[in-house]
């Protein structure tokens, strides 16, 4: 016998041995586990009636953004956006570069979004700018703040088509007046910089129908003579303006806005919430809010475009410090959009968990966008008015044994 075959016959013998081991170490009395007790999942849908809105001015200084322009919004109204812009008062200017006095040129450059554009993406917009006269303060401006500014005197103007990037002239008059708060030595330049020096407003102007984005590192440039060197001047504060009118919506739903100017307020059943899981075996709770797609969809025209919301917040329900509350600080959960259907979705099973064993006793829940990049985003979400399948649903998952 060869070598090879003695190995094959020992493999077998093996094995069969194993074989042999293992049958003789079962159970001839087991029937698997037909005796275990398998949980079945129930699902229950609580439609949420008690739906109202909020309305609020919110922040729009100093952030990631501002917003300068015009647009038509079929579903959200007439937007027009105002920006306003202040440079600091002491840029690091190279001794070299000689300048001194009033002897440079002043520009306005614009960093604009390169993502993001609100209306007609193929339009030309139009902008005049002016200088302000009134105080503002770009961490405290909302978006209704009142400015007042002069109109008589254009300081400068551009347009905006396709470009990410622009550069304004700006009047000489204008300038002369900055250089004399950056030559000033006094003990109190700053003070009188930040009362008496207001910056300018860029205002939206002619056919102008979609609302650009200049990011924060927009900045103002001072040009040596002969225009050989530039030095950066950083944005000491700005914020912007927002007028909308002429909404027209649906009674069945209810807007979100970034700028928190309309939030859907929901007031949850606690009793019924108790009375009804009490005993539940929770694995999880969704707050399912359904969005009218159709309706932003339709609105919308060819080469329009609205920057997109990805996600909802949801913030229990406060009595002061609103604003703040909304749209800066972190919401106590958030709502992601579902890939596959028209609706956010929001795991809030901790706070079913604490109304069903804790002491929770807050049943208001704010939902918004609210947000403080500076980008205008808004939404429409069906309310407690629309179709009973599109309204506001709260989902418990829980477990239960077949012999329950």
């Amino acid at each position: 016998m060869t070598r090879t075959n003695k190995g094959f016959i020992s493999l077998c013998i093996s094995l069969l041995t194993l074989v042999l081991i293992f049958n003789g170490c079962e159970d001839p009395g087991s029937v698997g586990n037909n005796f275990i007790e398998e949980p079945v999942v129930v699902y229950d849908t609580l439609s949420l009636d008690n739906v109202t809105s909020e309305n609020y001015s919110g922040y729009s200084g100093n952030f990631g953004f501002t917003a300068i322009g015009s647009y038509s919004d079929q579903t959200f109204g007439d937007i027009e956006a105002m920006s306003l812009m202040k440079p600091i008062r002491e840029p690091s200017i190279p001794d070299s570069l000689g300048i001194d006095g009033n002897n440079f040129s002043f520009k306005l450059e614009l960093q604009l979004d390169s993502t993001n554009t609100y209306g007609d993406t193929l339009s030309v917009s139009e902008f005049s700018i002016y200088e302000v006269t009134s105080l503002w303060r770009g961490n405290s401006h909302r978006i209704d703040t009142d400015v007042t500014y002069d109109n008589t005197t254009e300081i400068g103007s551009f347009t905006i088509g396709q470009e990410k990037n622009i550069i304004v002239n700006l009047d000489d008059a204008w300038k002369d007046k900055y250089a004399t708060y950056l030559n000033n030595e006094d003990a109190n330049a700053d003070s009188l910089y930040r009362y008496e020096f207001l910056g300018l407003v860029i205002v939206p102007t002619g056919n102008t129908n979609k609302i650009s984005f200049p990011r924060n590192d927009s900045r103002f440039l001072i040009l040596t003579e002969d225009q050989s060197d530039t030095v950066a001047v950083s944005l000491s504060s700005f914020a912007y303006n927002l007028d909308r009118s002429n909404v027209n919506q649906s009674p069945t739903n209810t807007s979100l806005h970034s700028t928190i100017e309309e939030l859907m307020k929901i007031n949850f059943p606690l009793a019924q919430i108790r009375e009804n899981h009490q005993s539940s075996n929770i694995l999880r709770a969704d707050l399912v809010l359904y969005e009218d797609t159709n309706t932003l969809s339709s609105s919308l025209p060819v080469n329009h475009s609205r920057p997109n919301v990805n996600f909802v917040s949801l913030s229990f329900g406060v009595s002061s410090d609103e604003v703040y509350e909304y749209q800066i600080r972190q919401p106590n959960f958030t709502g992601s959009r579902v890939s596959d259907g028209p609706y956010f979705k929001a795991d809030i099973t901790t706070y079913l968990n604490n109304i069903l064993y804790g002491q929770e006793e807050r049943d208001e829940m704010v939902i918004g966008i609210g947000s403080n990049s500076g980008i205008i985003r808004s939404t429409l979400l069906h309310n407690e008015s629309a179709s009973t399948e599109l309204r506001p649903k709260l989902i418990i998952t829980s477990i239960v044994n077949e012999d329950n």
